[in-house]
């Protein structure tokens, strides 16, 4: 690593952050998101100009004239100013003995230009010869919900959690934050961190893999600066802990943008795909997939099978359940002849069919023993059921409650899985339905996907990884 890493452990555990140029044209926007450290540490703000200081202080930040007047250690320095002025504040930083800056301040190699480089090339030279942490340019910096650091006003704060998130953009930074709290998945640590002049990929992996407090790591990448060193971490942190990667610029055009967005060369995706299975990463083509594995990681108990137990769909649907998990690696096999000696003693076949995948026509009173059945069956590893959601004022909205208390009972006296699949033929009609038995399900500690599709991707690439896992365990 390029720098010391107890300064880097001071710069994103913050208790005292310092805003370098925030100002109104942005509405404040770094002041209004960070006022949450004031819970658990000291914010405070660095503006010279005289224009911008009745806003500063209408939001009772303290604001100084210039670093050197800031109370205390500093540990975590924004900075918002022109390109120009960049370096100026670099060398403050430095004079200060801070332990870590995020320069927001974008316009640097990224576009290509001579100027664009050289001062890009002054940050560097100055960060490395001092040893100061920094995060980027062109980037959001640092989203600690426990310490209150954050890049929007509106993004949570107030917890930690067992997730850290790294990546080269900003705005996949802001929306996998967001996505990925609404999904149940509890972010501790996000890094945008843009250019990456003294800290890139291999760094962060190298931190996180370390770091107790992260027990999953997901990153966006759009580049390597070393992709050897970066393989290299990659095989030691997938050992000790599941390691999502999202690749952006897989394609020829995706790769060219990458290079104008923050001055990476995106590589070969072959190259990059094969490297990724030999190290046992785990990877995702999207936001809501890299979302959707995470959500699988941290909600449902470590599984290797690939056996299915599908309930609850007709019988068109069932089919469609089963092609799904089938496209993504997984089976829905038949029951074990104990099994379906059992249900054949009262299952009903009217309209309904119980070999796997169970069309449960007119079976619905009867969820606790047929999933007490798929839970001792051999062949099955999880189990799946499907739920159609219902807005408040359908009168059949009580209908869910039933099924999702026996499912609730099931999974808690259960070592396999259980998930839901939300089914329903108008989603954007029904996405406040679907969103609020989703949230009722995370709460109960059980995963939910919107489609057969996500749900199949996600714990097919969830069960392989930790396949890989037992593999490379018993191999040592």
């Amino acid at each position: 690593m390029r720098v010391d890493r107890e300064r880097l452990d001071r710069a994103l555990n913050p208790k005292t952050v310092v805003v370098v140029g925030d100002a109104k044209a942005r509405n404040n926007r770094w002041l209004r998101s960070n006022k949450t450290v004031e819970a658990s540490g000291n914010l405070y703000s660095v503006q010279v100009d005289p224009n911008e200081l009745p806003e500063i202080e209408a939001l009772g930040v303290e604001n100084f004239s210039s670093l050197a007047d800031v109370p205390g250690d500093i540990d975590y320095v924004l900075v918002a100013v022109p390109r120009n002025v960049a370096p100026l504040i670099m060398r403050h930083c430095i004079e200060r003995e801070v332990a870590g800056a995020a320069f927001f301040t974008s316009g640097f190699a990224e576009t290509d230009t001579d100027e664009g480089r050289e001062l890009q090339a002054t940050l560097k030279t100055a960060a490395e010869e001092s040893g100061l942490v920094v995060i980027g340019p062109n980037c959001m910096g640092l989203y600690n919900p426990a310490a209150g650091v954050r890049f929007g006003p509106s993004q949570p704060a107030g917890f930690d959690g067992p997730v850290s998130f790294v990546s080269q953009s900003g705005a996949h930074a802001m929306d996998f934050i967001m996505g990925a709290h609404d999904a149940g998945v509890r972010i501790g640590k996000a890094v945008s961190f843009g250019n990456g002049i003294t800290l890139e990929n291999a760094d962060y992996l190298e931190y996180f893999a370390g770091d107790p407090g992260t027990e999953f790591l997901t990153m966006y990448v759009e580049g390597l600066q070393d992709g050897r060193r970066f393989f290299d971490e990659l095989r030691k942190a997938t050992r000790v802990k599941p390691v999502v990667l999202w690749k952006g610029g897989r394609s020829s055009d995706g790769s060219r943008a990458t290079r104008s967005h923050t001055a990476s060369l995106a590589g070969s995706t072959e190259v990059w795909n094969a490297l990724c299975r030999q190290a046992g990463a785990i990877q995702a083509d999207s936001l809501t997939e890299a979302v959707d594995i995470l959500k699988t990681l941290t909600l449902v108990p470590p599984f290797t099978g690939t056996g299915v137990g599908v309930m609850g769909g007709s019988g068109g649907q069932s089919v469609s359940m089963t092609d799904a998990f089938g496209d993504h690696g997984l089976a829905v096999p038949e029951l074990t002849e104990p099994s379906l000696a059992q249900l054949g003693e009262w299952f009903s076949l009217v309209g309904a069919s119980f070999r796997n995948p169970i069309d449960m026509g007119t079976n619905r009173t009867e969820l606790e023993q047929i999933l007490g059945i798929l839970d001792q069956d051999e062949n099955i590893d999880v189990i799946s059921m499907q739920l159609r959601p219902r807005p408040k004022d359908d009168p059949e909205r009580e209908q869910l409650d039933e099924p999702v208390a026996a499912l609730a009972a099931a999974n808690a006296r259960s070592s396999k899985p259980h998930i839901v699949l939300l089914h329903s033929p108008t989603p954007m009609a029904h996405g406040e339905a679907m969103h609020d038995l989703d949230q009722e399900l995370q709460a109960l500690g059980i995963a939910a996907y919107p489609s057969y599709d996500r749900a199949a991707r996600a714990l097919s690439k969830v069960s392989a990884y930790y396949r890989w896992r037992a593999e490379v365990d018993a191999g040592e």
